[in-house]
């Protein structure tokens, strides 16, 4: 018995000091900054780069429909693919023309808005 409790102790210490390796998930997101602008899409999380001067420079143009946004929601526990914080359920998001899924675009009131994915390194 003594000896499966030190294994027990032993193996929570080693998952507890353990670092995840991957991408960025939407609670890693909202812990760090719950007025984040993201969304999820095929797994992987998008930031709003409205800000971000260098992806404003890439002038990207939308191409095809993807999706649209499911579900508006900031509880990290509820945060699924077609989730979103801000964006409202039914905006529809569309791939952009740099052919890879590194910036999406989103139209909302007439507006294009690009949204870029968050990467591990």
């Amino acid at each position: 018995m003594r000896t499966i409790t030190i294994s027990l102790i032993f193996l929570f210490f080693l998952t507890g000091c353990s670092q995840s390796v991957g991408n960025p998930t939407a609670s890693d997101i909202i812990n760090e900054n719950e007025d984040a602008d993201i969304f999820q899409w095929n797994g992987l999380v998008y930031l709003n780069a409205s800000n971000i001067e260098r992806v404003q420079e890439l002038e990207l143009i939308k191409g095809q429909e993807l999706g649209e946004i499911t579900r508006q929601t900031s509880n990290k526990w509820l945060f699924k693919d077609g989730a979103a914080t801000e964006l409202p359920v039914g905006t529809k998001i569309y791939e952009s023309n740099d052919d890879d899924t590194y910036n999406l675009i989103i139209e909302l009131e007439e507006e294009e808005i690009v949204y870029v994915v968050l990467l591990e390194g």
